[in-house]
C-alpha cells in the first residue's frame, strides 16, 4: 500500500513537476518568436526594395515603408485597395492590358516568378519595376495571395530605350545611305541625258520637256541630299561660321515667306556664336525647324530663335547624342503652336515619318536636321506638350576665335579641251558622261572595271589630262584605284565623284592627292567649273565639292 502510495506520489510529482518548466519554455519561445518577428518586420519595412502582399483577388494586404515612399501612398491609403488602379495601370504605355495579370500570376505562378511591367505612382508618374513573385498558400495548398518584391528599373529601361532608338536610327541611316547612293546614280543618268537632249535639239517643245525632266531630277536629288544628311553621309565642308549671321538670314527668309500672323523674333545672346560648321547645312537645318514650327501654328503665333552659351563640364548624354566636355552654343527654336503628343515627339526625327497630309511633306526635314547635328558633333532634343508649343534645342561646339575666310575668285570657264579617263561601274553614268563631255569637245575613255582602267592607264597616262573616279565601286573603290594609278603616275590629276561622302573620308582622300571631290548628281557646268580651276594658270586646288 505504501508502495502504491509512494509510487502514486512519485507519479504525481513526476506529472506535476514539468509544468513550471513547460510554461517557462513557452515564454522563452514566445519571446524568441516576438523578437524574430520584430527583426523580420524591421528588415522588411526598412529594406530598399518594394515589398507587398496582395490576396487572391488582388487587394493589397501589406505595403512596406519603401513601397510607400516609392509609390507615394501611406499605409492607410493603400491597404485594402486593388493593385490595378493604384500602383498598376489598367494599360501599359505599350498598350498591354494589365487587368488580367493578377489572376494569371495566381493561376500560373511558375510563369511569373520574375516579370517586368509598367507601374504608376500616386501622382501619375509611369515607372518600370522588375518583380519577383512568391505564391502564398494555406494548409491545404490552395493559393491565398502573392508576396511580391520589386526593384525600380526605370532609369535602366530609359537607357535601354535610348540605346534601341540610337541603334534603330543608325540602321535607318545605313539603309538610307545605301539607297541614296544607287538613287543618285539613276538621277545622275536621268539628268545627264536630259542635258544631252536639251543641247542637241532645236525643237522648242523638246527643249521645254527636257528642262522639266532636269527640274524634276534636281528635286529628286534634293530629297536624296536630305536622306544623306540624315545618314551622316552627305557632302559638306566645315568652316568657321557666325551662327548669328545664319539665324538672321533664316529669320529674314521666314518673314518673307510664312504667314504674316506669325511673329518671328530673334534673341541672340551668345557671346561665342562661332562654330566650325557648314553654313549651308546649318541654315537648312534651322530653316527646316522654322518651317516645322510654322506648320504647327495655322492660326498664327510666335516663333523665337534664341542663342546662348553653355559649358559642359563632363560628358553629357542628350537623347541618343553624347556631348564631350567643353563650350557649346545652344540654339533654341521655340514656337507657340499646337505641340505634340509624347508618341509623336519620340518619332519626329525618323525619316519619312510625318503628321502632315499626303503630298504636303516627305517626312525628311527633321531627319535632315538630325543628320546635320551628328555631322557637326552636336546634339538636338525636343520638348513639347499638346497645346503648349514645341522647343527644339540644338547644341554645337563653339570656337573661341574665328579664322579669316577668304573668298575664292571665280574663274571663267576654260576653253581648252582635255582627254579624260572615267571609271564608274554604272553603265548609264558612263554612257551619259561620254556623250555629254564629248559634245563639248573633250575626249573620254570610260571603264567599268578598275583592273582594265589600270592596264589602260599604264599604256596611255602621258596622254590623259584628268581621271574622274567613282567613289563606290565593287572590288576596288575610288580611293584604292587612285592609289594604284598614282603609283603609275605620281603627277596624276584626278577628281573623285561620289553619291555621298563623309567629311573625314573626304579630307583623307584630299590628303592622298585627289585634287577635288564632286558630288553626284552634277551638271556639266559644275564639272566644267572644276576643270577650269584645275587647268587655269596658277590655279589652286578647290575643296568645295
Amino acid at each position: 500500500m505504501e508502495t502504491r502510495i509512494k509510487t502514486g506520489v512519485n507519479n504525481a510529482a513526476a506529472a506535476d513537476g514539468p509544468a513550471p518548466a513547460t510554461q517557462e519554455n513557452s515564454q522563452e519561445v514566445y519571446e524568441a518568436l516576438r523578437k524574430s518577428e520584430e527583426r523580420y518586420r524591421e528588415l522588411v519595412e526598412h529594406a530598399n526594395s518594394i515589398i507587398l502582399r496582395w490576396d487572391r483577388s488582388g487587394v493589397v494586404t501589406f505595403f512596406n515603408e519603401y513601397a510607400q515612399r516609392f509609390f507615394g501612398y501611406c499605409e492607410e491609403e493603400i491597404i485594402g485597395r486593388h493593385v490595378v488602379g493604384t500602383i498598376v495601370p489598367e494599360n501599359e504605355s505599350t498598350g498591354r492590358d494589365l487587368r488580367p495579370l493578377m489572376d494569371h500570376i495566381c493561376n500560373h505562378p511558375e510563369e511569373h516568378r520574375y516579370n517586368v511591367n509598367e507601374n504608376v505612382t500616386k501622382d501619375g508618374t509611369r515607372v518600370w519595376v522588375a518583380w519577383t513573385n512568391k505564391l502564398l498558400t494555406d494548409d491545404n495548398g490552395d493559393a491565398i495571395g502573392v508576396l511580391s518584391i520589386g526593384t525600380d528599373i526605370t532609369k535602366q529601361r530609359l537607357l535601354e530605350e535610348e540605346l534601341r532608338q540610337a541603334q534603330k536610327m543608325q540602321a535607318i541611316g545605313e539603309l538610307a545611305g545605301g539607297i541614296a547612293h544607287d538613287f543618285n546614280n539613276m538621277v545622275h543618268g536621268i539628268a545627264g541625258f536630259a542635258e544631252v537632249i536639251k543641247q542637241t535639239t532645236c525643237d522648242t517643245k523638246i527643249t521645254e520637256y527636257a528642262s522639266q525632266i532636269l527640274t524634276t531630277a534636281h528635286h529628286a536629288a534634293e530629297l536624296t541630299k536630305q536622306l544623306l544628311t540624315f545618314a551622316r553621309k552627305g557632302s559638306y565642308q566645315l568652316h568657321d561660321c557666325n551662327t548669328h549671321d545664319i539665324v538672321r538670314d533664316v529669320c529674314a527668309m521666314l518673314e518673307r515667306t510664312i504667314d504674316r500672323r506669325i511673329l518671328v523674333r530673334q534673341e541672340l545672346r551668345a557671346e561665342l556664336p562661332y562654330v566650325n560648321g557648314d553654313p549651308s547645312q546649318l541654315k537648312s537645318a534651322l530653316l527646316n525647324l522654322g518651317i516645322n514650327a510654322k506648320d504647327a501654328m495655322p492660326a498664327g503665333g510666335q516663333l523665337v530663335f534664341s542663342t546662348s552659351n553653355i559649358e559642359v563640364t563632363e560628358p553629357l548624354a542628350i537623347s541618343d547624342f553624347q556631348l564631350e566636355a567643353g563650350e557649346y552654343l545652344r540654339i533654341n527654336v521655340r514656337d507657340s503652336g499646337t505641340g505634340m503628343t509624347e508618341e509623336i515627339r519620340q518619332r519626329i526625327f525618323e525619316p519619312f515619318f510625318t503628321t502632315k497630309a499626303s503630298g504636303r511633306g516627305a517626312g525628311l526635314g527633321l531627319a535632315a536636321v538630325y543628320g546635320t547635328t551628328h555631322l557637326h558633333r552636336g546634339a538636338i532634343q525636343c520638348r513639347s506638350e499638346v497645346g503648349k508649343g514645341s522647343d527644339f534645342e540644338l547644341y554645337l561646339p563653339v570656337i573661341s576665335n574665328s579664322r579669316t575666310q577668304h573668298c575664292r575668285t571665280q574663274t571663267a570657264p576654260h576653253t581648252r579641251t582635255i582627254r579624260m579617263l572615267l571609271v564608274d561601274d554604272e553603265a548609264i553614268v558612263r554612257s551619259y558622261s561620254k556623250t555629254l563631255f564629248e559634245m563639248h569637245g573633250h575626249q573620254v575613255d570610260t571603264f567599268a572595271c578598275a583592273v582594265e582602267a589600270i592596264t589602260y592607264y599604264e599604256q596611255h597616262f602621258r596622254e590623259i589630262d584628268l581621271v574622274l573616279l567613282d567613289m563606290i565601286m565593287p572590288q576596288m573603290d575610288g580611293q584604292q584605284l587612285f592609289a594604284e594609278l598614282k603609283r603609275i603616275n605620281p603627277d596624276i590629276k584626278a577628281l573623285l565623284s561620289t553619291g555621298y561622302s563623309v567629311e573625314s573620308k573626304v579630307q583623307e582622300i584630299l590628303a592622298e592627292g585627289i585634287l577635288d571631290c564632286i558630288k553626284k548628281p552634277f551638271t556639266y557646268d559644275q564639272l566644267e567649273q572644276k576643270i577650269s580651276l584645275l587647268f587655269a594658270p596658277h590655279s589652286g586646288q578647290g575643296t568645295d565639292g
